[in-house]
């Protein structure tokens, strides 16, 4: 009996704590994907390519899934929180990780795409590793399955629904800020305060080659161990510039180039102001947009800044967008996929001062009247994006999540007290009638 007992509450213990795995693993996952939605849709297209489901790049498929994934795991997690919809959520957790795993898997094995993308930017995460975690959690879930009867139900049946609704509602605000303007928390390498180059490149980015030809046999010198200056046998040749290459190269990775030559060092300076114009994919940027970047330029130009664009385009599609836009800034080229890590959206706009982000938009999210406004009023760059502070707004979204929860289930709870009370109450009343009439009938 007393086995019998502690065998009792050593499942209900492995039951409950499978289901927290299991909780904050999806609730992770799925905030992380609607804080950075523009990240998982990258994600899904960079899954379309590598299987050749080329179909899925149309219109707003891979937007719709990541906002759909982000929502269902949120809501799913927070269920298994909560022990709500006990039932169908094991079901449908099951079933997406025994979709998930064998994909995960087959990932491990072929390795298409090098990171799977489950936790975004936060946590990076090799195929073998996925695979491993999926099929830990798949064993959780399964065993979850089994006894979900035993999980705690925080919240009264008649609300799961609107628990739900509030997740999914909340949920949704965060992505659609995370998509319009920026993510609201940055965890790439390109945050708000941070320099866009290392300080050491900054100051010197490169040295000299000297290559010398001897008897038709031509060799490279650095400065340090050039030929004698009496050794006549050596011909002097050509000087070549070597880019110096750094442990913080590989960290940040941003590189701009002018042609076939590297300006990183020069466009990326911490002398003056610098308004990026960022095009991640050039032949996507509808014509629409050209007055808002071209009174950014103004703007920008009066009140002292640098106007640079950065995009991951061809020499025929830059002339092309200048011709079209009438852009009188240079535009130079960089990789799409380091773009993409600077500034989510196509365009997008980035104010450096002094070599560091002051902050960064979606074209679209720039309202042309307050830039038009600020230019009348005497105001600066950082004017025009003063209504918007990401790491607020979402603080604010989320003490407002949990306080809507709270309320419901004091409203809840009070409800099935108040129900309880008065089924004692009627149950009393119904004893006492029934008593009387007994003592009535034996007089």
């Amino acid at each position: 009996m007393k086995n019998s007992r502690l065998f009792s509450v050593l499942r209900w213990l492995l039951v409950n704590a499978c289901r927290m795995i299991l909780s904050v693993a999806l609730i992770f996952s799925g905030a992380v994907k609607m804080i950075d939605p523009r990240g998982t849709e990258y994600k899904i297209k960079d899954y379309a390519l590598a299987f050749g489901l080329d179909d899925m790049l149309a219109l707003y498929m891979p937007l719709l899934l990541s906002m759909a994934l982000a929502l269902t795991e949120f809501c799913l997690g927070v269920n298994l929180l909560f022990g709500s919809n006990r039932r169908w959520t094991s079901r449908v957790v099951l079933v997406a990780f025994m979709l998930f795993t064998p994909l995960t898997l087959y990932l491990a094995i072929e390795n298409p795409v090098s990171d799977c993308g489950c936790f975004g930017d936060v946590i990076g995460m090799s195929n073998t590793a996925t695979f491993v975690k999926n099929i830990v959690l798949l064993a959780m879930v399964a065993y979850l399955m089994r006894y979900n009867v035993r999980l705690f139900n925080t919240f009264g049946h008649d609300v799961h629904w609107l628990v739900v609704v509030i997740s999914a509602g909340f949920a949704l605000s965060v992505a659609s800020y995370g998509y319009f303007y920026q993510p609201m928390l940055d965890f790439r390498p390109y945050k708000v305060g941070v320099p866009l180059i290392g300080e050491d490149k900054m100051v010197d980015d490169s040295e000299f080659v000297f290559v010398y030809e001897q008897n038709g046999e031509k060799r490279e010198f650095t400065i340090d161990n050039l030929p004698a200056e009496d050794d006549s046998t050596w011909q002097f040749v050509e000087r070549r510039e070597l880019k110096l290459h750094s442990e913080d190269d590989d960290a940040m990775g941003l590189s701009i180039t002018d042609g076939d030559e590297d300006v990183t060092a020069d466009v990326l300076s911490a002398d003056g102001d610098k308004l990026i114009f960022v095009y991640s994919q050039m032949n996507d940027i509808g014509i629409s947009y050209t007055y808002l970047i071209n009174i950014l330029d103004d703007f920008a130009r009066k009140v002292g800044a640098d106007v640079l664009g950065v995009a991951d385009a061809s020499p025929e599609e830059i002339e092309n967008w200048k011709d079209v836009s009438m852009a009188t800034y240079p535009i130079y080229t960089s990789d799409g996929t380091s773009l993409k890590m600077l500034a989510r959206g196509n365009p997008a706009v980035v104010y450096v001062k002094e070599g560091k982000v002051v902050w960064k938009r979606t074209l679209q999210s720039i309202d042309a009247a307050t830039v038009e406004s600020s230019i009348s009023g005497g105001g600066d760059l950082e004017s025009i994006v003063a209504d918007y502070d990401g790491e607020q707004r979402l603080k604010y979204l989320s003490i407002s999540y949990v306080i809507i929860l709270i309320l419901v289930l004091i409203l809840n709870r009070s409800y099935r007290v108040y129900k309880i009370s008065a089924g004692l109450i009627e149950k009393n009343k119904n004893k006492s009638v029934t008593l009387q009439k007994e003592n009535k009938s034996e007089n």
